[in-house]
């Protein structure tokens, strides 16, 4: 045991909420993780779990790798990091490696930051500048961050906290869901008609004053939505038409998640801006914006400056995290368990009448919890004591989608078979267990948990 101290969890814990604000972020159980490994999670009082979050899908290569932190150790005793306004071997290096496993011939450019967030920032300052347009169109349901404009262009947050942000031009429309598109099963028909409303709206606001589409190639937080392929061509098409740029944000999907080094690959298009963060740096904060280099230098020196952008540490960590992806082929290993799990998912689905649709790309997976499957009413109540049972079993797990419904499923791309089995069977459990009634309905209050 970590903790020989019992009770110092909700101590923690409870100096905690004493002095961090509640708009931090959501939390699910009370854990306090005392350490990490692969795709293992202990706690202070030395309980074991395995991680189906990663730490929300930032741990890709798995926690604490051995080779990002001999790589930190080794440049630790060099320097720590200088800022840009002198030059650097890992910012180098690493932007070269960017522009490789980035998709196109076209001179590509990078512009570092330090989360995803402020990447998607830096990537729509960019196209407004470049554009001279004052415009957005973004989509239901969507999460780009938490800046000022992530909020205004974030489809998740409630309208009245995106009209506390003074920025009006931001247009949404809704994101293809192929599980809940009204009438309509099949998913090229369900493309089709999410075209038209886009095509609508553009005739609505006037294209020519539409400076960028910000979207994620699958719908993270909105429940793991994967658009259909004609959706997101006939996408492309209207912008190239429009002179619109198209940001592709892979915060979430990037580094190999979805059985691809980015996520818009499935689709066979090639977007002017990719966003990436959270699982490039290997658990280092940093994050990258690539793209277009006569959109990237359209701004002058110093718009996109941050002092700790392109953190020398962070550089190094990512650079590793790459090599560690190619040299493991962690790409193929996400698609090959990730259509395992799917399998194993779709297995529940035939046992529990409340398990409506199991859906992603690799090792990211989302499972919508519904009352009934023939009226696809979504349960938020049913899932949230599912994974509290789960984590009480031994699992990391949490919800989100556009009802709060829909178990997130993202382990570590590093994470065994045996112990993607394992995880996978405590979900089991805790689904029985919860349509036995042995998990009362009080569990849902000592959550702050996705709405």
């Amino acid at each position: 045991m970590d903790n020989d101290n019992p009770g110092k969890d909700l101590q923690l814990i409870e100096k905690y909420w004493r002095h961090v604000s509640s708009s931090q972020g959501f939390k699910y159980f009370p854990l306090v993780v005392s350490r990490a490994k692969a795709s293992k999670v202990w706690d202070i009082n030395g309980r074991e779990y395995i991680d189906f979050l990663s730490s929300a899908a930032t741990y890709n290569i798995g926690h604490s790798n051995e080779e990002v932190i001999k790589a930190i150790k080794e440049h630790l005793d060099k320097f720590i990091h200088y800022c840009l306004y002198l030059y650097h071997e890992p910012a180098i290096e690493l932007s070269e490696l960017l522009t490789e496993i980035t998709l196109g011939n076209h001179r590509k450019k990078v512009v570092f930051g330090l989360s995803g967030g402020d990447a998607n920032d830096t990537a729509l300052k960019a196209a407004f500048i470049y554009t001279r347009r004052p415009g957005v169109i973004s989509y239901t349901y969507s999460y780009h961050g938490t800046t000022a404009l992530g909020i205004a262009v974030g489809g998740s947050f409630r309208e009245e906290i995106r009209k506390a942000i003074p920025f009006k031009d931001v247009y949404f429309v809704e994101y293809p869901d192929t599980y809940r598109c009204g009438n309509i099963e099949d998913p090229r028909e369900c493309g089709e008609y999410h075209l038209s409303k886009l095509e609508d709206t553009l005739k609505r606001v006037n294209p020519s004053s539409i400076a960028a589409i910000i979207m994620e190639p699958i719908q993270g937080d909105g429940g793991v939505l994967v658009p259909p392929e004609n959706y997101v061509k006939g996408l492309f098409k209207l912008a190239r038409e429009n002179g619109i740029i198209i940001i592709d944000d892979e915060v979430q999907t990037g580094m190999g998640r979805t059985g691809k080094w980015l996520a818009i690959e499935h689709f066979n298009v090639e977007p002017d801006l990719v966003v990436l963060g959270k699982a490039l740096g290997g658990g280092m904060p940093i994050s990258a914006v690539i793209g277009r280099s006569e959109i990237l230098d359209a701004a002058p020196p110093q718009t996109f400056f941050a002092t700790s952008a392109a953190h020398a540490l962070s550089c190094v960590a990512a650079i590793a995290t790459i090599k560690y992806i190619k040299n493991y082929n962690l790409v193929e290993k996400a698609r090959e368990l990730g259509d395992y799990a799917v399998k194993r998912l779709n297995e529940l689905k035939e046992k529990y009448e409340i398990i409506g649709d199991v859906r992603g790309k690799g090792l990211m997976i989302g499972v919508e919890i519904v009352k009934e499957r023939k009226q696809k009413t979504p349960d938020r109540k049913t899932a949230l004591k599912i994974i509290w049972r789960a984590w009480e079993k031994g699992l990391i797990m949490m919800t989100y989608g556009k009802y709060g419904n829909v178990l997130r499923i993202a382990p570590p791309l590093v994470i065994s078979r045996e112990e993607l089995d394992a995880g996978i069977n405590i979900v089991d459990e805790a689904i029985r267990d919860v349509l036995e009634g042995k998990v009362p309905d009080d569990v849902i209050n000592k959550m702050k948990a996705w709405e």
